[in-house]
């Protein structure tokens, strides 16, 4: 009776996709912005996306906005997370979940302590986009992240964090 009780309290507070991103979009220097050259994801799909960003933070907006986001993110069902990881100088975290429509919502989370950035996405993907992003590797290193799948059609999704240049 008790996993059940703890079953139903945390699905009560659990968020969806869209509301993870109005979310994120709302922490302290983030703002809503349009795809430039900044933006550590390089995909077909950004152009029909909703983007949040925070750039050049300082040591401690990027800790706040990191502690933020984190808070927001623990709100989301883990189980929605296709792909993702975190050293504590770079993490990427990528959710997905089916929509009304037949497609998934998908957020995307890039964040990068060393360049004082984070980067929340919002979008949406096809089944065959979702399953080749889960299967993509990830490579983290120091302050060096890299997520790189090859979608269906010739289409590509990306995320790099480096050293800022």
């Amino acid at each position: 009776m008790l996993v059940v009780a703890v079953a139903a309290i945390s699905n009560a507070s659990a968020m969806n996709l869209k509301e993870a991103f109005n979310a994120l979009s709302n922490i302290q220097n983030v703002n809503v912005v349009t795809p430039d050259y900044n933006l550590p994801i390089d995909a077909d799909m950004v152009q029909n996306s909703q983007i949040a960003a925070g750039y050049n933070l300082n040591k401690e907006q990027i800790a706040n906005a990191g502690n933020a986001a984190f808070t927001i993110l623990n709100q989301v069902p883990l189980t929605s997370m296709v792909n993702g990881g975190n050293n504590g100088e770079v993490a990427t975290f990528i959710y997905s979940m089916p929509n009304d429509s037949g497609s998934n919502d998908v957020l995307v989370v890039a964040m990068s302590g060393y360049k004082g950035s984070v980067v929340f996405l919002y979008t949406t993907a096809n089944d065959a986009d979702v399953a080749a992003i889960q299967a993509a590797p990830l490579k983290i290193e120091g302050n060096f992240l890299s997520l790189e799948a090859q979608l269906p059609n010739d289409n590509q999704f990306n995320i790099i964090l480096s050293k800022a240049r």
